[in-house]
């Protein structure tokens, strides 16, 4: 419907402008009649329409070599669209003068076509990046809406109740059994807890800080499953300036825990994987039977990569299921 509204807009603006463009050279020539006048404005309209839709897909062409809207991108689009109707004016004034027996005028009304297409332009430029704001206000709109739904997950995922329960059963087991080691882990606990509320407020972050977040995270579960848990982390050192998806790494780590079996005789076993331009987390296949796999999370993860134009990669075969991650700049 919105955009049904801005083409009825433009349609308007480039039928006032050759009104104002008739009106102006009649004015000039004495004739200023009305019956002329309107005759005019029907028998160009159309024309001047094709004149609009060429100008705007001069206008989308050569955006490709202009970041952003200025001076010499609208003069740059002024000329291109004035040699091409240079070329192919002369034909249509030839045509339309034989075919209504006037006298030519080729200099003339190629100047007045020079005139109105110079205004038309300038129409199709205000249309044209009217249409990319109100695009990028949604664009943007739409990944904050996303933002929020993917850090509520995150949050969602981590602060339960579940989550913190076990965890201060594991903390109160370890007061009384080793007191160094509950208080790493009350550190280890508080630096989850920092991570996620820090990152509330960002898109994207450090690959290094979310490895350190995850490197806490796994020992907390550790802690809790034993040798039953198993983490691997291979990372390319050339990956360390790059950035990912707040929460993004340890949420997989997260899902491989929640929809597999671990056991002594079955241990679940976790590779997280950094190379150059991405990241992978894979685990080996032992599914749980009551666990739902709606793969929302996933879905989630994905719009926000979707953001920087990238998505995420999820394969599984019969023994193993991987998430990829790409990384970000």
């Amino acid at each position: 419907m919105k955009t049904r509204k801005n083409i009825f807009a433009f349609v308007l603006l480039i039928a006032f402008s050759l009104l104002a463009c008739i009106v102006a050279f009649a004015s000039r020539g004495g004739d200023i009649r009305a019956v002329n006048v309107f005759k005019n404005f029907v028998y160009n309209l159309p024309v001047c329409l094709l004149v609009g839709y060429l100008d705007y897909k001069i206008i989308v062409y050569t955006q490709r070599w202009y970041k952003t809207f200025g001076v010499w991108k609208v003069l740059v689009d002024i000329l291109v669209s004035s040699v091409l109707l240079g070329v192919l004016s002369p034909a249509y004034i030839y045509l339309e003068t034989y075919l209504h027996g006037e006298e030519l005028h080729l200099f003339q009304r190629l100047i007045l076509s020079m005139f109105c297409n110079g205004m038309i332009m300038l129409v199709a430029e205000i249309f044209y990046y009217n249409q990319q704001y109100l695009e990028n206000k949604a664009r943007l709109a739409e990944a904050e809406k996303e933002k929020a739904q993917y850090q509520f997950e995150a949050l969602k995922n981590q602060i339960n109740p579940h989550f913190l329960f076990n965890s201060l059963n594991v903390l109160s087991s370890l007061a009384y059994q080793d007191a160094t080691k509950a208080n790493l882990f009350a550190k280890k606990l508080s630096s989850v807890y920092r991570y996620l509320l820090a990152t509330q407020e960002v898109m994207k972050v450090p690959l290094q800080d979310e490895l350190d977040f995850v490197e806490s995270y796994v020992y907390l579960e550790r802690i809790r499953f034993g040798d039953t848990l198993r983490v691997n982390l291979l990372c390319d050192a050339a990956a360390t300036d790059r950035f990912v998806v707040p929460a993004s790494i340890q949420m997989l780590v997260e899902n491989a825990l929640k929809h597999n079996i671990n056991t002594k005789e079955s241990p679940l076993v976790v590779d997280v994987r950094v190379e150059k331009e991405c990241v992978t987390v894979a685990n080996n296949l032992q599914l749980r039977s009551s666990v739902s796999r709606n793969r929302v999370g996933l879905r989630n993860l994905d719009r926000q990569y979707r953001i920087y134009g990238k998505h995420i990669e999820v394969s599984k075969t019969a023994t193993e299921f991987a998430v990829t991650l790409p990384l970000l700049t």
